[in-house]
């Protein structure tokens, strides 16, 4: 260890103000973090495994379509199994990110002293991309802390020649790929390394670090064989992105490295306010940016006069370490994205504080202040933002804050047990948790609780016992007439821009009555009782809204659609509107559903009008009959004269 100047105590009090800072910048304000369609599938999958409904086998997929293994879902298990809250995992990203600010001094410290490990921890602590890949549940934001471990073992194995920790080295590489596949470009670091330093390396050792290490991907393995995986087929999905040799990496590194370009987050319609509120610190972003340069610059040049020098090789092991991912990626046959590059953290901060430590033998105090007004900057860009992305809507970017959506899943929950209703309806864009962000978000949220999933902006469902209702205030149709058969109405405002939800309670069987009402009431094939609609409301933009009432049948798998044919006083079709009723596998005895479509209305045709009516499986696009009083098949659809 190189000795210092400044006394163990006082290196101990400024090593703990560091990490405070980390920790509050990576776990403060939990509820500010965003929390969406990802984050919920994660959260899911883990807790499916600790309450012992599924074994993960695989995680979830990627951008480019592969499957992914599961272990980030097992890393995310662990805080779930001890408090099954959506800010348990948010606040295990925090914390074991802020640990990697530990393993960043402590490997600093080794090799570059007390000061080079203090200004290093320093600006990483602050660094405002490696805190914002710090707050979230999200795959990747696994990696930093097994970076940092695959640094410091590569360390001890190939520098100080501690052969032994080449097995954890070669674990901990394994691991962060299957946590990201971004990781990957860490196993290009470990051969240049291996090859660098191949006479110190004890091979059999290498041999059974890649056995065990092997073993970590026996779920995902087994996964693979139970469905027939075709390497082929998957390689397909990527031969759809153009391939390309460009810089992007090293852009993406950059202003990962530097804090750019941070105020992105508050999205392509809303940055330039978020930047009228803060001043332009580009100067200290390249002040960092020359620390970075200076700091690789000076360990590689004591690389190359100085062989054998723990020091210098401690210097080629950052350099190898920060510029194997962008030079990896720099031929990219699927598109490549910033968060590719959290695998360089810390290593630019290491160098960076190796530069100060030089610095700080000649500038002194100066130095010292001259880096904490950096820092203070870099903390106030990110508190400014973050005060922004909390309360102005940010389309694009930033999600809404997950103590908005906590705070109306919580409601709905207190709600249900007030009026001891059956269920909670989940009203948004999509009625599945797979396919849909808004559903998948309350799924997770409202997980322990009976709930279902309406598309409100195709359904309105009335069930026949009391329920809650959490709806997106964006459908206000939908929401009108909730409101207009709720006994208790609750709104909770979310961002400005952004609207609200409504949280809702409704008494048992009571939907609204059609304008029509049908007698007696139509009865289809699969169950469906036809029971009356609303005249057309004719919309200033030349469409109508149209809305047909009906009584669901037994549950099914099958998906049923509705058409709607307009048709003339000669009976010619001059209009039609085709879409999914509410998700059949939802159906329960007496539920009363309201389905909503909009047809083009035709100009300067005669009336009266007949709507036809009817319903066909999808997609065999198999009619559904409607039957007679003795149940045979009568006619593939209902005829309405319309008022």
């Amino acid at each position: 260890m190189i000795k210092s100047d400044i006394s163990r105590r006082t290196e101990i009090i400024l090593l703990a103000a560091i990490l405070i800072l980390a920790g509050v910048l990576r776990m403060g304000w939990p509820g500010l973090t965003e929390f969406k369609t990802d984050e919920a599938h994660m959260m899911t999958l883990a807790l499916d495994m600790i309450e012992g409904k599924s074994l993960a086998l695989y995680g979830m997929g990627n951008s480019v379509g592969l499957p992914n293994f599961p272990m980030s879902v097992w890393l995310y298990a662990l805080p779930l199994a001890l408090w099954k809250h959506v800010y348990s995992a948010t606040l295990f990203t925090g914390l074991i990110n802020t640990l990697t600010v530990l393993g960043c001094w402590w490997l600093a410290r080794r090799y570059w002293g007390t000061r080079a490990a203090l200004a290093a921890a320093l600006v990483y602590a602050a660094s405002p991309w490696a805190v914002l890949y710090s707050r979230k549940i999200w795959a990747q934001n696994l990696l930093p802390p097994l970076v940092i471990g695959w640094a410091i073992t590569a360390a001890l194995a190939f520098i100080e020649r501690r052969s032994r920790f080449i097995l954890p080295h070669i674990l901990l590489l394994a691991v962060a790929v299957q946590v990201h596949l971004s990781a990957i470009a860490l196993a290009a670091a470990t051969a240049i390394l291996l090859l660098l330093f191949w006479r110190r390396v004890n091979w059999k050792l290498v041999l059974l670090g890649a056995g065990i290490a092997s073993l970590t991907a026996l779920p995902f393995a087994l996964h693979l064989l139970q469905t027939g995986f075709d390497l082929n087929a998957a390689l397909d999905t990527t031969r759809q992105f153009e391939s390309g040799t460009d810089l992007t990496p090293f852009r993406y590194t950059g202003l990962l490295s530097l804090g750019r370009e941070i105020h992105s987050l508050a999205g392509p319609e809303s940055f330039g306010d978020y930047l009228a509120t803060v001043p332009d610190i580009s100067v200290m972003q390249w002040l960092w940016g020359a620390l970075i340069v200076a700091g690789l610059g000076r360990m590689g040049w004591r690389a190359w006069r100085e062989r054998g020098d723990r020091t210098a090789e401690a210097g080629l092991l950052v350099i190898v370490w920060l510029l194997a991912p962008p030079l990896f990626f720099t031929r990219h046959s699927t598109p490549v994205f910033p968060h590719y590059f959290i695998t360089t953290y810390p290593a630019q901060y290491i160098a960076a504080g190796a530069a100060f430590g030089l610095l700080a033998q000649r500038l002194r105090w100066a130095g010292g202040l001259i880096m904490a007004a950096s820092v203070a900057a870099q903390v106030w860009i990110w508190a400014a933002l973050l005060a922004f992305v909390s309360t102005q809507a940010t389309p694009g970017a930033a999600g809404t804050p997950l103590a908005m959506q906590l705070q109306a899943a919580d409601l709905a929950r207190t709600m249900m047990a007030e009026k001891s209703a059956a269920e909670i309806l989940i009203a948004g864009t999509g009625e599945s948790p797979d396919l849909d962000g808004f559903a998948a978000v309350y799924d997770m949220l409202l997980r322990a609780v009976p709930h279902r999933f309406v598309n409100a902006n195709r359904s309105t469902l009335f069930p026949p016992r009391p329920a809650v209702v959490l709806i997106d205030g964006a459908f206000q149709a939908s929401v009108e007439r909730y409101r207009s058969q709720a006994t208790v109405t609750h709104n909770v405002p979310l961002r400005e821009g952004e609207g609200s939800l409504w949280v809702l309670g409704l008494p048992g069987a009571a939907p609204p009555a059609p304008d029509v009402p049908l007698q007696p009431a139509p009865l289809l094939a699969n169950g469906v009782t036809l029971t009356g609609y609303d005249a057309p409301a004719i919309q200033d933009d030349g469409t109508a809204i149209w809305h047909i009432h009906w009584l669901a049948g037994p549950a099914a798998v099958t998906d049923y659609h509705f058409f709607n044919h307009l048709l003339d006083a000669d009976g010619q079709r001059v209009s039609q509107a085709d879409a999914a009723a509410f998700s059949a596998r939802q159906w329960r005895a007496g539920d009363a559903i309201i389905s909503r479509f909009i047809l083009p209305w035709p100009s300067g045709r005669a009336g009266p009008f007949t709507m036809r009516t009817g319903m066909y499986a999808y997609p065999s696009l198999e009619n559904v009959p409607v039957l007679d009083v003795a149940g045979n098949p009568q006619a593939g659809a209902l005829e309405m004269k319309l008022p």
